[in-house]
Formats: C-alpha cells, structure tokens, sequence
C-alpha cells in the first residue's frame, strides 16, 4: 500500500511491509519502488522491507529543480526518522547505490549492513558525463520515450532480454512515467557526485557488493577490483545484467537474507 511522507515544500512515496530486520531498497534510475514490487514482496516474507520512490522519479516529488544525491540520502534519513528506525540494512541497487553511499558518508553510525547492487563508488569518468548531458538534451528535446526505450533493455543481460520481455515492458513504462524534471535532476546529480571510494573502504560493518558477470554498464574487472580495493564481499551472478533482482532473483534473495541475518 503505498504511503506518503508530506514536507512543507514536497512529498516522499514509499511502502513499509513485512517484520523482522529492517532492509531499506533503493532504486535506479528512471526506476521507481514499484521496479522492485516482486522481489520486495519475497524479502518481506522474512524481514522488513521499506522501499521509496526518490525524489523525482515515481510519484515523490522533487524539492527543488535540482537534487543531488545527498539530498536524495536525505530523504532517506527522513524516512528513517519518521519511521523510528534505528539500525537499518541499506541496499542501493545502480543510481541507488549513489544515494546510499551519500547516506553512509553522513551515517555511517546508522548502517547494520551496507550493499552496492550494481553500483559503483567511483565518481563519473568525462565520457560518462558526456553522455549524461546528451541524455539531458535528448530530455529537453522531448524525446524521453527514445531513451527510455534504449537503456531499459540493456539493464538485462543481452541473452536475458527475451526471456524478460514482460519485465522490460514493464518497467519502460515505469521509465515513461517518470517527470522529466526529474529525470534531468538525476542526471545532474549522479554526473556531479563525487567518488566515494574512502567512504566505503571506511565503513566497518558487513559490506557486500552484487555484481551482474553479464553487466552492460559496469564490467566484471572493475566491479571486481571496486570490491577488491574496499574489502567488499562479492556475489557474482553468473547470468545477470544490471538487474539481478530480476534475472536471477532466488540467489539476490538468499543473499540479502544471508548478509541480514547471519553476517
């Protein structure tokens, strides 16, 4: 059932079910919480499971033009208080990988366990910035439709994309629904993050990082030596592309359970 966390200037949607330890799932982007509808649904059969539509995408509202990650994280740290959580698992899946790093920069101190699903620490390189501000023009040029009808597909591992046809319509529409303001304020603000590799280095609390073998965005080398370099534990999905929750969604699951309530 979706909820809404109201603020003077904006509102934050998100969903709450389940009991047990406390798993807070964190969207890519042009996703929403409804991209984790199933898989989150699974999780909460023995935890907790809390997921949001970050500002600017889905039916949460943006504060302002702009919205960077750390304002995204702390809309996070909002949620959490107003949800009396005390100890929370955070696992930011791409984009949302971002934001939970802004949010471990700041509170660390709040985290039991820590995930890049597919995500990456390092700041953007020039080409991806490149790219981003073609995606913006492409946005401003009215044309959100041709770009959402590229990358969604190529979240799924080529050899996936059939298999998961239903599920690639599914969040393009996703993807379609989401504010072009918003798309361009998350644009903005993952091409102006920093790299927070020292952040996770730092972080003393179980860390794992999920990685897609078949991935088209981020390789296995560099996904490989991110953990490496930061003493993270990996879980490589043999199979998978971006969007392992999805493809190869009964290991994701054993996962999450594994680092929640036994690490």
């Amino acid at each position: 059932m979706n909820q809404f966390l109201q603020f003077k200037d904006y509102s934050i949607r998100y969903r709450d079910k389940g009991k047990g330890n406390i798993v807070i799932l964190l969207h890519g982007y042009l996703e929403s919480l409804e991209t984790f509808e199933t898989f989150a649904n699974d999780l909460a059969r023995l935890a907790r499971v809390i997921t949001l539509d970050l500002p600017g995408h889905g039916l949460s509202e943006l504060k302002k033009d702009t919205c960077s990650v750390e304002d995204m994280a702390e809309a996070v740290n909002d949620l959490a208080k107003h949800l009396k959580l005390d100890k929370i698992n955070l696992f930011g899946h791409s984009m949302g990988g971002y934001v939970a790093l802004a949010y471990a920069d700041k509170y660390a101190d709040k985290l039991e366990s820590f995930c890049l699903f597919h995500s990456t620490p390092n700041a953007d390189t020039e080409e991806k910035k490149a790219n981003r501000l073609r995606e913006i023009e492409l946005i401003r040029q009215g044309k959100k439709e041709l770009i959402c009808k590229t990358n969604i597909p190529n979240t799924f591992s080529n050899k996936n994309q059939e298999k998961f046809a239903h599920e690639i319509k599914r969040i393009t529409q996703i993807a379609f629904k989401t504010p072009e303001k918003g798309i361009i304020a998350a644009l903005e603000a993952m091409m102006n993050r920093p790299d927070r590799n020292h952040v996770l280095k730092a972080l003393d609390i179980p860390k794992v990082s999920i990685i897609g073998k078949k991935d088209n965005f981020i390789p296995m080398s560099v996904a490989g030596k991110i953990a490496q370099d930061n003493e993270l534990t990996p879980f490589i999905l043999q199979t998978s592309g971006h969007m392992g929750f999805i493809e190869q969604r009964q290991e994701c699951l054993r996962e999450i359970f594994r680092i929640v309530y036994e690490c």
